[in-house]
């Protein structure tokens, strides 16, 4: 009787078993659904129900302006940028415009002094302090009511200041965002799935914006009002904590599509995106947990909601699938989960040779560049998390600038 005892219990243990590894296989797809599909279904269905106010326009006397370039060894876009900058439709008496040089050993500071005549003021910083603290010295010097930070290869259209400042017209708004457009979106693979990536990054961005919870924003093009701006800490992005500190104090970060920044890609293969988004993620991941109250759901229903959703959850994406994989393996004796764990093999075989196809300097087909896109996304934000979970720092601040052909 003992011995049929014992003969049971590892059927009924592995019965457990089974239900457990079962549960979790589920919630881990279960989230990544929700990262990917239902939250950004959620927000649609909500915005269709919430119209937003429109904004009126007030220019007939703008606010000032000092419009903040942060550089490092950019000899070879800065002109160009600070032609785009002198161009812009804004009243000249009302620009300053700002760069600051974070210790370059190019020609920048050179190039960039001789606009001097033309009301440029320059910042020579004699080492490469970092992007924040090279900020904050130029915010130190600024004049205007309103900062514009932008990047040195970030070339604005005519109208972008007057359509950033037209969406500052009311107190409750303390930062605006615009919209940042890839001029060599189709050059490689990694640039294709990143502008993919970006379209989709971006569309949520404006329904963020239209329900008052957007909490995040583009260094490229970022105007904050000077009265509300706080030194920023050189361990995370501006344009992540910026919105998220704002927003605690009760101002808002508003979307603004037609405010256009057109940039090249210049991470266009897979090391330097690899590395690029693994830092950006790394600092992004520093200010969240800096900033970590506004996840509080009763303070913060709505920037809560999103935070989690569109970044933390998003980050945590690789380790889901990590998840999902290691689960299936063990209920790979069920003829269903042979099934979703071949489909599992079939993707990452497709990312495989994607990336080989990529390495022989041709764009692979697009049934393996959005796989191998997917992969290559998600690589880098377990690499970001890790090293934040780890205390490693993200590295000096050094602009990727491959050659563009």
């Amino acid at each position: 009787m003992r011995g049929g005892c014992a003969g049971q219990n590892p059927g009924r243990i592995g019965a457990k078993g089974d239900v457990i590894w079962q549960a979790l296989f589920w919630a881990a797809l279960a989230l990544l659904v929700y990262v990917h599909f239902a939250y950004p279904g959620a927000l649609a269905l909500v915005s269709s129900l919430i119209r937003a106010a429109p904004t009126t326009e007030t220019n007939d006397s703008p606010p000032s302006l000092s419009l903040i370039i942060a550089a490092y060894n950019e000899e070879r876009v800065i002109a160009g940028k600070l032609e785009n900058t002198l161009a812009l439709h804004y009243p000249a008496d009302k620009l300053q415009i700002i760069l600051v040089s974070d210790g370059s050993t190019d020609r920048t500071v050179e190039v960039a002094s001789s606009y001097a005549s033309k009301g440029v003021e320059v910042i020579q910083l004699p080492t490469n302090i970092g992007k924040a603290r090279a900020q904050n010295q130029a915010v130190g010097i600024a004049r205007g009511e309103i900062l514009v930070f932008t990047d040195a290869e970030a070339l604005l259209d005519s109208d972008a200041a007057r359509r950033l400042v037209q969406q500052l017209q009311t107190d409750e708004v303390g930062c605006v965002v615009g919209r940042v457009q890839y001029t060599n979106q189709d050059r490689t693979c990694v640039s294709e799935g990143e502008s993919a990536y970006w379209r989709y990054e971006l569309s949520l961005r404006q329904t963020e914006s239209s329900l008052g919870m957007l909490a995040m924003a583009s260094g490229s093009i970022m105007a904050v009002r000077r009265a509300l701006f706080q030194p920023l800490d050189p361990a995370v992005s501006e344009d992540f904590v910026l919105p998220m500190a704002l927003a605690m104090r009760g101002h808002k970060t508003v979307y603004e599509p037609t405010a256009v920044a057109r940039i090249p890609l210049f991470q266009v293969q897979p090391r330097a995106m690899l590395q690029t988004r693994a830092r950006t993620i790394t600092l992004d991941t520093r200010g969240l947990f800096l900033c970590r109250a506004i996840l509080n759901p009763f303070r913060y229903p709505l920037y809560s909601w999103g935070l989690i959703s569109h970044k933390l959850l998003r980050w945590l994406v690789p380790y889901f699938l990590i998840a999902l994989f290691a689960v299936n393996l063990l209920l790979i004796d069920q003829p269903f989960y042979r099934f979703t764990l071949a489909a599992q093999i079939v993707c990452y075989a497709l990312a495989g040779l994607g990336h080989f196809w990529q390495r022989t300097g041709r764009k692979p087909p697009r049934f393996l560049g959005i796989p191998f896109s997917f992969c290559l996304v998600n690589a880098a934000a377990a690499v970001g998390v890790a090293r934040f979970l780890m205390g490693k720092k993200s590295g000096r601040w050094e602009p990727v600038r491959e050659p563009i052909q």
